[in-house]
């Protein structure tokens, strides 16, 4: 007798079995032990689950933990204000997600399961939420070599030995639209290897006067002092007063191979979860922005990235034939790598205490949309008055 027909057997044995006597149950048993040929207490074991039989099939798996109806809406609205990050990633944020989420009528006892809840489970949930990614467009490129100062500034690949804070990779992306003519805005961006630390700061061209302005900006409000900058073979880079200016500042400054944007790895991802991310591809060429932008970068997006969001840091590179298997650390956010750093004074680690607690990240994020919302206003109507022209 196939297991199958055991089944239907049970099934249609049940609908009688739990109306009859104890007397008649016996004999019912005795009966289908004879049928079967399995034990009494695995038919007593079937005949107590029958409800759990449908179209001949025995449900499988462990029971349900999590319920899609309960969770689903926290998930997907957590997933959204997060960034919409990779699940281990999500998962490591809501260390610092959690505590403060108090919308959507959220109870303890979903956050403990939301907290509970295994990446790969939490995956499941987010399979259901994701969509298709739309295709994004594809920004230009505005970097060009300076040959005269080349050979003043060394070239330096190897980043994979740096074992602490302060070595820099710098970077540039022009919000020029479609087009490279004219004058418009760029971002600047600073990372630091070890820590995965990131600053940004808009700025109205890309003359040597100016970025030496930001760039002196940005170091003297970086956690932690600065002991090397790498940057592309860019003229907004190697020029005098930049190439001077660090210098004077006894910073180690050196540059990638020019085209080769592998060697300026860290950084280069910034440009599109830091920059394009949050301002797209469209051409911004009005000097006025320029100060609402920043005041996005330094209050907004950069605390949100820098103490709350995750990311990975590669642990080693190991070569298998003719391919490399990369091997990655758990996800921190550049915060807690600082605080476990050697090298961060304890002084300098209260400030940052201190920082992330006057900071909720659900209030840094509505903050943001706000303030993204007037920017892209603005946007809007400088154009109207581009396109009226004079009067």
């Amino acid at each position: 007798m196939s297991y199958r027909s055991i089944l239907e057997y049970i099934h249609s044995l049940a609908k009688i079995y739990f109306k009859a006597s104890k007397k008649d149950k016996g004999k019912m048993l005795d009966h289908a032990t004879q049928v079967t040929g399995l034990h009494r207490k695995s038919l007593m074991r079937l005949l107590k689950n029958q409800k759990e039989f449908l179209n001949g099939k025995k449900r499988c798996g462990a029971r349900v933990k999590y319920s899609s109806d309960l969770l689903l809406p926290h998930i997907e609205y957590l997933w959204v204000e997060i960034g919409k990050l990779s699940v281990k990633r999500m998962k490591a944020a809501y260390i610092d997600w959690l505590p403060p989420y108090n919308e959507n009528g959220v109870t303890n006892n979903i956050k403990f399961l939301l907290q509970k809840m295994s990446s790969t489970t939490l995956g499941r949930f987010l399979k259901k939420i994701r969509e298709n990614q739309e295709q994004k467009s594809r920004g230009l490129c505005s970097t060009h070599p300076a040959q005269y100062m080349q050979n003043k500034v060394p070239i330096n690949t190897l980043d994979s030995t740096v074992t602490r804070e302060g070595y820099i990779q710098a970077d540039t992306v022009a919000h020029c639209g479609t087009k490279l003519e004219g004058n418009f805005i760029s971002s600047l961006t600073l990372t630091d290897i070890h820590s995965t630390w990131t600053a940004n700061r808009a700025l109205y061209t890309k003359k040597g006067p100016i970025v030496k302005k930001a760039l002196n900006h940005m170091i003297d409000n970086l956690p932690f002092d600065i002991l090397a900058i790498n940057t592309d073979s860019g003229s907004e880079f190697l020029n005098i007063p930049v190439y001077n200016n660090f210098q004077k500042k006894k910073i180690t400054f050196t540059r990638s191979r020019p085209y080769k944007k592998n060697d300026n790895c860290y950084v280069e991802q910034k440009n599109y979860t830091h920059t394009r991310e949050l301002f797209g591809y469209q051409r911004f060429d009005d000097h006025d922005l320029v100060r609402l932008m920043n005041d996005i970068y330094e209050n907004y997006w950069n605390p949100l990235l820098n103490f709350f969001i995750p990311t990975f840091k590669i642990k080693e590179k190991i070569r298998i034939g003719g391919r490399i298997k990369k091997k990655y650390g758990p996800p921190i956010t550049p915060y807690q790598r600082l605080m476990d750093s050697n090298n961060i004074s304890e002084k300098k680690k209260i400030e940052l205490a201190e920082q992330k607690k006057k900071l909720n990240p659900f209030e840094l994020k509505k903050e943001l949309d706000r303030k993204l919302q007037h920017f892209f206003n603005v946007v809007i109507e400088l154009e109207k008055l581009k396109n009226r022209g004079p009067l």
